[in-house]
């Protein structure tokens, strides 16, 4: 008899912990993560409602002046979308597209976690540059525990993979350039 899943609560409150020990390296941090499709779609509920509660907080706070709603939304999805293309290639190049689901699986939850944060920050009204510094090394941290520890990257195929994702974003703003008007 198969398991009863975990409700999305749970789930949150699971990827929660995992995304805690994922950022102090622990090696059971996967553990905590629902890694199969049903996951991946939990995954990208909690993005999806993330990317609300940023909208939401950058209204109260009047911030990105000059930058409607709808070219937030597109130019995440664009930049999303070309980071996810350039590590699926990276992984697929080593051999480890079998490890692309609970990549991309628990990045999507470090990116939901990671944006709720800085939201509430913002609304609390904390230092930008302080947050931002936080936001960075976390994430940073984070997201080499999830190439190291979830897909079992080695330190050169985990560079590899961050050079990927580095250039991915560059053609994204690239491809955004074309199409996004600048605010002036």
């Amino acid at each position: 008899m198969s398991a009863i899943p975990p409700t999305f609560q749970q789930e949150a409150a699971n990827a929660a912990q995992g995304a805690w020990r994922l950022l102090i390296g622990r090696r059971d941090a996967p553990g905590y993560f629902e890694i199969d499709l049903r996951g991946l779609v939990s995954s990208f509920i909690a993005l999806m409602v993330s990317i609300a509660i940023t909208l939401g907080a950058a209204a109260l706070t009047r911030t990105g002046a000059g930058i409607t709603s709808l070219v937030l939304v597109f130019t995440n999805v664009v930049l999303y979308a070309a980071l996810v293309a350039a590590s699926w290639a990276v992984l697929r190049a080593l051999g480890k597209s079998d490890k692309f689901v609970p990549f991309l699986t628990v990045d999507n939850w470090l990116n939901a976690f990671i944006s709720i944060i800085l939201a509430l920050a913002g609304l609390v009204g904390l230092s930008g540059e302080v947050v931002m510094f936080v936001a960075i090394v976390a994430g940073l941290a984070a997201r080499i525990n999830n190439a190291r520890l979830v897909v079992g990257l080695n330190v050169g195929q985990i560079v590899m993979l961050m050079i990927a994702q580095v250039v991915g974003v560059v053609l994204g703003l690239g491809i955004l350039g074309l199409f996004v008007p600048v605010p002036v």
